[in-house]
C-alpha cells in the first residue's frame, strides 16, 4: 500500500552564473549590498493519492510536471517540505538507470556494488548473477570496465539488477527507453511477472499509449498538481486532448464507456491483427456504433472503420460489460509505431458516448520484405514483352527469362 497526503516539494533555483574566480569575488562584494537572485520552484503542490497493493499505476505529464520528483520522494531520495508519505512494503527504485556505476570497475564488480546498495547480500547476488548477466545480454563483456560500455549496455545492466530484486513496490522511470525492441519485450515480460505476483508498480513514461495498455489507472500531473486520477485510457485521452488544445469532453453521464483495448496477436505487415475492445454499459444502449482509428506516430490519420460502415449491426446492449473483437485479415501497415483511437456513437453517428483519442500504441514489425512508405499495397504484376522477331513473352508475379 502507498498513500500520499498533501505533499509539497519546492526547489530554490539561483539565477547567477559564476564561471571564474573574478566573477565569484566581484559577485561576493556585490552581494554585500544586494541580495542574490533566486527563485522558488514548486515541483509538487499539495498532492494526494492512494495506491492499493497489486495496482499498476501510470504517471503521465509533460516535462517539468513533477513525475520524476514524485518517484524520488516515494523512494526516499528527497524529503517533502510538507505532507506525509506512507509506504507499506519494500521499494525497488528503477530510477536514472546506470547513474551510480563506477566507471573504472568491471560490470561484474558493479553488479555486486549496486546489488548491495539495493539491499541484496553477497550470497544473494552471487546466486542471481547468471540471471542478471543473461537478462542484460552482456555475458561476453562481463569483465570489461563499465567506462567501455555503451550507454545502452549500461542501462540494460542497471535494469537487469533492479528487475531481479524481490520487492513489494517497483518505481519505474522511463524504463522502456532502455535497449532495442527485443530487450523491451523482455522488460514487458518482467512487468507481466510482477503483475501476476501481485506487485505494486508505478510507471513514469512519455509513451502515453503504453501507459493506457499496461496500467490499471493513471495519474496526470501538470505543473506539480494532480489534474486527473482514474482509468488509464481515460487519463491518456484527457492528456492528449490537453496537448492538442482541444476542449475536454465529459462522458461521465454516458450510458456506456470504453474500458480497455487488448492487442491479441503480433502486429506484423501482411498478417492478421486481432483487437479486443472492452466496454462497460450502465444501462440499455440501442444500436451502438463502435469505431477505431489508426494514426501514424506523427498523428497522420490512416483509417477509421466502424461497425456501421462494416455492416455489423449491434441491436442492443443491456447493462453489464463485455468486449468486441475486431480482426484485420491482412494488416497493410508497414513497420513503425502507431496509435489507436476508440469511440462509441449512437446509430446516427451524431452523439458520442465515449471517445479515447490516440490512447493506445503498438508497433508493427516488418515481414520478410523491407519496404518504404506507409502501407503494403501487395500488387500483382504482369509483363507482356515482344522481342525483335515479334515473339511474345509474358509473366505474372515472377521474372521474365530470355
Amino acid at each position: 500500500m502507498l498513500t500520499v497526503n498533501n505533499i509539497t516539494k519546492t526547489f530554490i533555483v539561483p539565477h547567477q552564473r559564476r564561471t571564474t574566480l573574478k566573477d565569484s569575488f566581484v559577485s561576493g562584494l556585490w552581494n554585500f549590498w544586494r541580495r542574490p537572485v533566486k527563485e522558488k520552484f514548486i515541483a509538487l503542490d499539495d498532492l494526494s493519492f492512494h495506491i492499493k497493493p497489486g495496482e499498476f499505476v501510470g504517471i503521465i505529464g509533460q516535462n517539468g510536471s513533477g513525475k520524476s520528483t514524485l518517484l524520488k520522494l516515494l523512494a526516499g531520495i528527497y524529503k517533502p517540505d510538507s505532507g506525509q508519505i506512507q509506504v507499506q512494503g519494500r521499494i525497488a527504485p528503477l530510477l536514472e538507470l546506470g547513474i551510480g556505476f563506477q566507471q573504472d570497475l568491471t560490470a561484474r564488480e558493479n553488479i555486486f556494488i549496486n546489488a548491495t546498495l539495493l539491499g541484496l547480500s553477497t550470497a544473494q547476488t552471487r546466486k542471481l548473477l547468471p540471471e542478471i548477466v543473461d537478462f542484460a545480454e552482456i555475458g561476453h563483456f562481463l569483465d570489461l570496465k563499465i567506462k567501455n560500455y555503451s550507454s545502452g549496455m549500461r542501462q540494460r545492466l542497471a535494469f537487469a539488477i533492479a528487475a531481479h530484486l524481490d520487492a513489494d513496490i517497483y518505481l519505474c522511470d522511463e524504463v522502456f527507453a532502455v535497449g532495442d525492441e527485443s530487450f523491451q519485450q523482455k522488460c514487458l515480460a518482467i512487468f507481466d511477472r510482477w503483475r501476476q505476483q501481485g506487485k505494486t508498480i508505478l510507471l513514469v513514461s512519455h509513451n502515453a499509449g503504453q501507459i493506457a495498455q499496461l496500467c490499471d489507472r493513471a495519474i496526470w500531473l501538470d505543473k506539480g498538481q494532480l489534474l486527473f486520477e482514474g482509468p488509464a485510457a481515460e487519463a491518456v485521452n484527457r492528456y492528449h486532448r490537453h496537448l492538442a488544445g482541444a476542449p475536454q469532453l465529459d462522458f461521465s453521464n454516458s450510458p456506456i464507456h470504453l474500458t480497455n483495448l487488448e492487442i491479441l496477436s503480433p502486429a506484423r505487415t501482411g498478417d492478421a491483427l486481432k483487437l479486443r475492445i472492452h466496454y462497460q454499459s450502465k444501462s440499455v444502449v440501442d444500436r451502438p456504433v463502435f469505431g477505431l482509428a489508426m494514426h501514424r506516430h506523427d498523428g497522420t490519420h490512416i483509417s477509421g472503420p466502424n461497425t456501421k460502415t462494416s455492416n455489423y449491426q449491434i441491436d442492443q446492449l443491456t447493462a453489464g460489460e463485455g468486449y468486441l473483437d475486431c480482426v484485420i485479415p491482412e494488416l497493410p501497415l508497414l513497420s513503425g509505431d502507431y496509435f489507436i483511437s476508440l469511440s462509441i456513437f449512437d446509430y446516427a453517428c451524431q452523439l458520442p458516448f465515449d471517445y479515447l483519442d490516440k490512447a493506445f500504441s503498438f508497433t508493427v514489425e516488418a515481414n520478410h520484405v523491407n519496404q518504404y512508405g506507409l502501407i503494403d499495397l501487395s500488387p500483382n504484376w504482369h509483363l507482356l514483352h515482344y522481342d525483335q522477331t515479334g515473339k511474345e513473352n509474358s509473366t505474372t508475379g515472377g521474372s521474365l527469362l530470355p
